[in-house]
C-alpha cells in the first residue's frame, strides 16, 4: 500500500540560494537528527540526474542500514527527485520543490517535500504505518528547525562588530551566535570540534578550533575581535566527567579565566559572560561557585563587561524540558526527579540570545549584572503540564524520591557519557527564580510567556 507525506516551509532567502543549500548532499547530515547516525559514503557528490548516493543511517531502533538513492530528476533552482534504490523501504520517492515567495516584500522561497513510500514486509509492515509516519513527521520537524537555524535572513550592517563566541556550539551559546549573525555582526565561534560546529552553524559564521582548558590553543584566536561572548558548556552538561576534564570548575571557572587573560592580551574591548541565576561565592552548589569565580575573572579583566544570569532556559534544543517530553512519548507517564514542586521562572532561549546581542551595543548594559527569567514563576510540575498540553500529550506525572534516584545514578558516573549522575539530580531539582526588575529598568524588553515560547516549536510539531 502506498503512502504519501507532504510538508513545506518558507525560508527567508532567494530561491537560488536555498536550492544551492539543499542540492548539496553533504548538507543532508546537517539537517538530520544525530540519533539517525547519518553518514555520507559517496565520494562523487556533484548533483545531476543519474547520480547515485550511498549513506548509512539508523532509522529504527538504532540499527544501521545502507541506503542508496538515485537522482531521477534534476532541474536547477526548481526541483529534484531522489528515489531509493536500496534501503529500509519497499519504495521511496522524494520530491524536493522550490518556488518563489515573499516575506514583507523581500524574496523568500517555499520548500515543499513530498514523499511517496511503501513499507516492507507486506501486511506485517503495514501494522507499523502509524509509527513510521510519526517518525517521518518528527524528522521533517527537526529538519524545519535545522533549516531555520542554518538559513536565516541576515540584516546587513555598515559597522559590524567582530564577535568571538566561546561556547557557540552549546544550546544557549549557539542561539546567541546565530542571533548575532542574523543581525549582521561578524561572528567567529570557538570549538574543540570544528566539524561539529560547522555542521550546526550558518555558513556565514566562521569557526576556529580552540579548547578553553588549554592556554596554547587560545593564543591568537581573539586577535582583531571587538567583543568576546562567553557561554561555556561541557559535553553532556550538567553530567560532569572529571576524568575528561568536563567539570564546571575546569570549563566555566578556569576556562573563563584563560579567556579573560587572552582577551586582555588581544585588546578586546567588550565582554559578555553568560552566568547562571544563583551564582555566589558561598553558594551551596559547586556549579554556582564556579560561575561566581568566572564572574570574578570578568569583573577583574579591566574590560567593559556585562554579566547575564539566566534562570532555567528552555527551547527547541534544550536537554532538560525536552527530556521530560521524550519520556512522555515513549512511556505511559512522565518520571520526575523529586516531587516537582521547586519554583522556576523558565526563560525562552531566544530572549537570552536577544538580550546578549543587545548588550554588546547598548551603553546601558556596560557594568551590568542582570538576572533574566520568564514572566511567570511556576513549579516544575506546572511547567511540564503546560509543555505536555502544547505538545498535545496527556500523561500523569510520577514523582520519584531524589535520594533514591541519586543512589541509582551513582554507578552511572563510570560511563563515558552518563545519562544521569547524583549531581545532575541536584542540578535539575534546584529552584531558579530571579528578579528581572533591574534588567527591565535599564534595558526594557518583552519576555516571552512559557506557552508562547513552547508553541513556536512544540506547536509546530503538533500541527504537522
Amino acid at each position: 500500500m502506498s503512502h504519501r507525506l507532504e510538508v513545506s516551509q518558507v525560508v527567508p532567502l532567494p530561491r537560488e540560494q536555498v536550492f544551492d543549500f539543499f542540492c548539496r548532499p553533504e548538507n543532508l547530515g546537517r539537517i538530520t537528527p544525530a540519533d539517525m547516525g547519518f553518514a555520507l559514503r559517496s565520494g562523487d557528490v556533484e548533483m545531476r540526474r543519474g547520480l547515485r548516493l550511498s549513506y548509512r543511517v539508523r532509522p529504527f531502533a538504532g540499527l544501521p542500514v545502507r541506503w542508496v538513492s538515485e537522482i531521477t530528476e534534476y532541474e536547477p533552482a526548481s526541483r529534484f527527485v531522489d528515489a531509493q534504490r536500496e534501503g529500509p523501504y519497499a519504495s521511496w520517492v522524494h520530491l524536493h520543490e522550490f518556488s518563489d515567495e515573499q516575506i514583507g516584500g523581500a524574496p523568500a522561497t517555499r520548500v515543499t517535500d513530498r514523499v511517496d513510500y511503501d513499507l516492507p514486509f507486506g501486511f506485517v509492515g503495514e501494522l507499523a504505518r502509524g509509527l513510521v509516519r510519526r517518525r517521518l513527521l518528527s524528522l521533517f520537524d527537526y529538519r524545519r528547525r535545522a533549516v531555520e537555524r542554518l538559513l536565516p535572513a541576515v540584516v546587513p550592517r555598515n559597522d559590524p562588530l567582530r564577535v568571538v563566541v566561546a561556547g557557540g556550539t552549546g544550546f544557549v551559546g549557539g542561539e546567541i551566535a546565530r542571533e548575532l549573525h542574523r543581525r549582521g555582526e561578524r561572528v567567529t565561534v570557538l570549538s574543540r570540534s570544528t566539524a561539529r560546529a560547522r555542521a550546526e552553524l550558518p555558513d556565514g559564521v566562521s569557526v576556529a578550533r580552540a579548547d578553553v582548558r588549554d592556554d596554547g590553543s587560545l593564543r591568537g584566536v581573539l586577535d582583531g575581535a571587538d567583543a568576546l561572548l562567553v557561554s561555556l558548556a561541557f559535553p553532556n552538561s550538567p553530567m560532569e566527567n572529571p576524568r575528561r576534564g568536563h567539570t564546571f570548575e575546569a570549563v566555566d571557572a578556569a576556562g573563563t579565566e584563560r579567556l579573560m587573560a587572552e582577551a586582555r592580551r588581544a585588546g578586546v574591548r567588550r565582554v559578555l559572560y553568560v552566568s547562571g541565576a544563583g551564582a555566589a561565592p558561598d553558594a551551596k552548589r559547586h556549579w554556582f561557585r564556579a560561575k561566581w569565580r568566572a564572574e570574578d575573572a570578568v569583573r577583574a579583566s579591566g574590560l567593559e563587561y556585562t554579566i547575564v544570569r539566566p534562570t532555567w532556559v528552555y527551547g527547541p534544543d534544550d536537554v532538560a524540558l525536552n527530556r521530560f517530553l521524550s519520556f512522555a512519548r515513549i512511556l505511559p507517564f512522565v518520571p520526575l526527579t523529586g516531587d516537582g514542586r521547586q519554583a522556576l521562572a523558565p526563560v525562552f532561549v531566544s530572549d537570552v540570545a536577544r538580550l546578549a546581542a543587545d548588550a554588546l551595543r547598548d551603553p546601558a548594559a556596560v557594568g551590568g549584572v542582570f538576572e533574566v527569567g520568564g514572566p511567570q514563576t511556576l513549579t516544575m510540575r506546572e511547567i511540564i503540564r503546560v509543555a505536555l498540553r502544547v505538545a498535545g500529550l496527556r500523561r500523569p506525572l510520577l514523582p520519584a524520591p531524589a535520594p533514591l534516584l541519586k543512589l541509582a545514578a551513582w554507578p552511572l558516573q563510570l560511563l563515558p557519557a552518563p545519562p544521569l549522575t547524583p549531581g545532575a539530580v541536584d542540578f535539575v531539582n534546584q529552584p531558579a527564580t530571579v528578579d528581572v526588575g533591574p534588567l527591565l529598568a535599564r534595558m526594557p524588553r518583552r519576555l516571552t510567556p512559557l506557552e508562547e515560547g513552547l508553541g513556536t516549536y512544540l506547536g509546530a510539531a503538533r500541527a504537522g
